[in-house]
């Protein structure tokens, strides 16, 4: 559905481009002035095309000057509709402009503010877990949370990481959690140097980690000379030694005193992979071997990169909490009252904050970088630190 809206607007961007061609450039405008116009307009949406044009003959390389594109491109697109917006639909022929341009000016400014402020401004939040299947020694239990960073795709990434690392260090916290997307592409992309800066994250109960779709490898283009499978175990080699704990499709005992919980984590098995921008997965997909032996009698966190799998987990006895990443809001949420919106919920039914059903929670964080285009609006970088409380 979000593709279908995506070519439809394209499509509604060229067709306008044109009715103002013919209004207003062609009546009116120098031969070289109508040649310029549709130069501009045949670059301002073709920008997407030569993005992918760049990222197919450069690959890896090319991605933070391809998202550059797509950036502008959106940029572009949605101011030129919002000016549109006012010139073609009043036919006042001074109020049409001063419509339009006002339009455009709004739409610009926020785009323009996603880009160089909110993209960059991480963002702590904080949210209550009420259960009361939580044992009393947990009462309290602090769990930091964050996902999807995209490091191949990050502007400035060291110095990303590195603000990563102090504000989660400096909320002291009993667990640190990753949900997944480390990297963009490929292994590589984590580096020595950041692994030094990544493995400065500190816990009582230490870091666990999930791998996400990004980090399986399957955006590279080349998958003979790297396969999936081979990227997949080279980047957890490079995670393990950070000091972080994978537990894909694992689980690991929590201890406090003489009470327990237990942490799962669900790894991106290739079924994964095939549904994983669909709004719900495979019916036939089984989550049952990665919960064996896990008891039901304790409260149990899931980590799952994927939210789509909250009600299959809940659906077993599993997942008190379930925790995710992956959607991003698409990086654009509004609010009206206490309404948020977000071309996510074209997708996903979940797609952000905090959600319980029947006694089991979710909880999806925004993320911290980027996918697509370097451009968050009012969906900054997030760190969200969790308290586990028990309810009587």
């Amino acid at each position: 559905m979000l593709i279908a809206i995506i070519l439809t607007i394209s499509l509604l961007l060229v067709w306008a481009d044109w009715v103002v061609y013919r209004r207003y450039v062609r009546p009116c405008a120098r031969a070289w002035a109508r040649y310029m116009a549709i130069m501009l307009f045949v670059i301002a949406n073709t920008l997407p095309y030569i993005a992918m044009a760049i990222m197919w003959l450069f690959e890896d390389e090319s991605m933070v000057v391809e998202m550059w594109m797509l950036t502008l491109y959106t940029l572009l697109s949605l101011s030129r509709l919002a000016l549109y917006a006012g010139i073609l639909t009043i036919k006042n022929r001074y109020a049409k402009w001063i419509v339009g341009l006002s339009l455009c000016t709004i739409v610009a400014w926020v785009l323009l503010v996603g880009v160089v402020r909110t993209r960059k401004e991480l963002t702590v939040k904080r949210a209550d877990i009420l259960s009361p299947q939580l044992p009393e020694a947990f009462d309290g239990y602090r769990i930091v949370f964050f996902s999807d960073l995209h490091i191949g795709a990050m502007t400035s990434v060291v110095e990303m990481c590195q603000n990563i690392v102090e504000r989660i260090n400096s909320l002291d916290a009993d667990l640190v959690v990753f949900g997944g997307d480390l990297v963009n592409a490929r292994y590589e992309e984590l580096t020595p140097a950041l692994q030094q800066i990544l493995g400065g994250l500190r816990a009582r109960d230490g870091v666990v980690a999930v791998i996400g779709n990004h980090d399986t490898g399957v955006y590279v283009r080349d998958t003979i000379s790297l396969p999936i499978e081979e990227n997949t175990r080279l980047l957890k080699g490079r995670i393990s030694a950070m000091g972080w704990r994978i537990i894909d499709d694992k689980t690991e005992l929590l201890v406090r005193g003489d009470d327990t919980l237990t942490i799962t984590g669900i790894g991106f098995s290739r079924e994964l992979l095939e549904h994983r921008h669909s709004a719900d997965v495979a019916d036939s997909l089984d989550l049952r071997p990665i919960y064996e032996g896990v008891p039901h009698d304790k409260f149990n966190i899931t980590l799952s990169h994927m939210p789509q799998l909250w009600r299959k987990v809940s659906a077993l006895g599993y997942g008190d909490l379930v925790l995710s990443g992956h959607v991003h809001a698409m990086q654009m949420k509004g609010r009206i009252g206490g309404c948020e919106f977000s071309p996510a919920q074209l997708m996903y039914k979940e797609w952000s904050g905090h959600y319980e059903e029947r006694g089991s929670h979710l909880y999806i964080t925004d993320g911290v970088g980027s996918v697509g285009f370097h451009l968050r609006i009012g969906a900054p970088p997030e760190i969200t630190e969790l308290t586990l409380r028990r309810a009587d």
